[in-house]
């Protein structure tokens, strides 16, 4: 099977980061990325997707994962459930890989 997804869009606040100990940290973000799709008013839907991304470096994380940046985010698209209240299902991209796209020539 192959679950594979590539999104690209920009974040809605700067990511949370949690360290476990010295060696394990996770950022979660959310992107938001728009539609292909024009109506006849020129607007554009968009998706808010959640991205969990394992071990960033800390200094990658303080410079590129800030409100409004545009990065894309390469991995696999998980489900999982929680219960409040009543049944929640909530999908969201594993992150192998997170880019920035604003890279200048000497980074």
């Amino acid at each position: 099977m192959l679950n594979k997804s590539i999104l690209m869009g920009r974040l809605t606040a700067d990511a949370e980061t949690k360290t476990f100990d010295e060696k394990k940290r996770v950022s979660k973000f959310t992107l938001a990325v728009d539609r292909d799709y024009i109506d006849k008013e020129g607007n554009r839907d968009t998706d808010f997707i959640q991205i969990v991304a394992w071990n960033l470096p800390e200094k990658f994380i303080a410079k590129y994962l800030k409100k409004g940046e545009l990065v894309a985010a390469e991995g696999r698209l998980q489900t999982r459930k929680y219960e409040k209240e009543e049944i929640h299902y909530v999908t969201e991209l594993y992150a192998d890989s997170v880019h920035p796209t604003n890279f200048k020539k000497n980074e």
